[in-house]
C-alpha cells in the first residue's frame, strides 16, 4: 500500500492484494480455534420433570439460517444473528416445556445454516454470494452458537439428537461443523449425532418416522426415496405415521402424498439481492417446534416469528 500527495494538495493511493486461496489455509489452521475454545458459561443441570405433564419428543426446526448472508434490509450484524438463533431456540423449547415433559429433542443442523462453502464466498456448486463475514469467521461463530444452543436444550430434555441435513450452500462446511460438534460433545451421553455423509437422514419418534432432506429436489419423489432406502426403509415401513421435512425454499408449505406428509420449513433468513431481483420476497420469517406423542404422532406445532 502507498499514498502520495499530488500538486493540487489531494492524495492518491494504491493497494496491491492477492486473493487468499485454499492452499494458503491448512487443516491445522482450520482446527486451531478448537484448541482453546470455551463456550459461554451455560451450566447443564439435571432435568426436572413434572409428573402431571405428558411426555413428548420434539423437533426444533430453524432451517435455512444463512448466517453470513448480506440482506438488503440492513439486518446485517453477525452478533445479532448469533443471538437470534439461540433466543429463538430457547423460546420454542420453553413454549413446549410449559405444556409437556420432553424426552428427546431432534435438532436438524445445516439446511444452509452457513451461507457459503469456501474462501471465494461461493456455495458448494460455486455460485457467488454477498456476505457479511469471511469463510472462517462464519464457521467459528456458527460453531459457538450451536455449542451454546445444544447446551441450552440439554436443560429441557433427556436427550438431544443433532441431525446433519446438508444444504446446497454449505454441504462441505456443515459436515466439518457436525464432526467438530460430535467431538466436542463426545463425553456427554445425552447428546448424540446422526451425521453420516448423506443428503438424507431419518429418525423414529414412537409411531412416527421423520425423514429429512434439504429439499433442493422434486419433493414428490422423497417418500419413495425413503421407502426404498437401504438404511431407512424398514423404519419407514414399520411406522404408523410418516413425515418428510425439507427446507431450501424459505417459506412454509405442507402436503400429503399417499399418507406421507411433506413439510417444507420456513426460514428466519431475510431477503438478499438475488431473492429481491427474482421476486422471492415477503415470506413469513419463522422457526418451528414440532411436538410428537409416542402413540398418536404429531399433536401440535409452536411457531416463533420475527
Amino acid at each position: 500500500y502507498w499514498s502520495k500527495m499530488l500538486p493540487s494538495g489531494s492524495f492518491t493511493s494504491s493497494i496491491f492484494s492477492k486473493r487468499k486461496e485454499a492452499k494458503d489455509y491448512s487443516v491445522e489452521d482450520f482446527s486451531k480455534f478448537l484448541e482453546n475454545y470455551t463456550p459461554n458459561n451455560i451450566s447443564v443441570n439435571e432435568v426436572i420433570l413434572d409428573p402431571n405433564k405428558d411426555h413428548v419428543d420434539i423437533e426444533i426446526s430453524i432451517a435455512d439460517y444463512h448466517l453470513a448472508k448480506r440482506c438488503v434490509d440492513g439486518d446485517n450484524d453477525p452478533a445479532d444473528r448469533a443471538k437470534r438463533y439461540y433466543n429463538i431456540a430457547s423460546s420454542l423449547v420453553n413454549k413446549v416445556r410449559a405444556n409437556y415433559n420432553i424426552n428427546t429433542i431432534a435438532l436438524p443442523i445445516s439446511n444452509d445454516f452457513f451461507h457459503t462453502d469456501n474462501y471465494q464466498h461461493q456455495t458448494t456448486q460455486g455460485t457467488p454470494q454477498d456476505t457479511i463475514m469471511d469463510y472462517h469467521s462464519e464457521y467459528e461463530l456458527g460453531f459457538a452458537v450451536l455449542v451454546d444452543t445444544i447446551n441450552m436444550l440439554r436443560q429441557h430434555c433427556n436427550d438431544v439428537t443433532v441431525v446433519l441435513v446438508q444444504g446446497n450452500h454449505d454441504r462441505t462446511k456443515s459436515f466439518y461443523l457436525a464432526h467438530a460438534l460430535d467431538v466436542y460433545f463426545k463425553n456427554d451421553l445425552d447428546v448424540s449425532f446422526i451425521r453420516e455423509h448423506s443428503v438424507i437422514k431419518g429418525l423414529t419418534f414412537g409411531n412416527t418416522f421423520i425423514g429429512w432432506h434439504h429439499g433442493n429436489c422434486k419433493l414428490d419423489d422423497l417418500p419413495l426415496l425413503f421407502a426404498t432406502h437401504p438404511q431407512y426403509s424398514q423404519a419407514f415401513g414399520n411406522a404408523k405415521y410418516r413425515e418428510v421435512h425439507t427446507g431450501d425454499k424459505h417459506h412454509y408449505m405442507a402436503k400429503e402424498i399417499k399418507g406421507v406428509r411433506i413439510q417444507q420449513m420456513p426460514s428466519l433468513s431475510g431477503v438478499d439481492r438475488w431473492h429481491l431481483d427474482n421476486n422471492f420476497v415477503h415470506s413469513v420469517r419463522a422457526a418451528l417446534a414440532l411436538v410428537y406423542d409416542p402413540i398418536v404422532g404429531k399433536i401440535c406445532e409452536f411457531e416463533e416469528r420475527i
